[in-house]
């Protein structure tokens, strides 16, 4: 176990870019697949007022 603790902590830097870099594909993922044009989409995804 101590051996994992410090294989963690002399490539901190590596996983902290592996996340970032996670994290930001899902972002720009969620985003495009929110801005699609289909119509099955428009019903569930726009806000209608009332």
């Amino acid at each position: 176990m101590q051996g994992f603790v410090h294989w963690f902590a002399a490539h901190e830097t590596i996983l902290a870019v592996i996340v970032t870099a996670g994290v930001a594909l899902l972002l720009v993922c969620c985003l495009e697949c929110s801005n699609c044009g289909c119509r099955e989409k428009d019903e569930i995804f726009k806000h209608h007022e009332v």
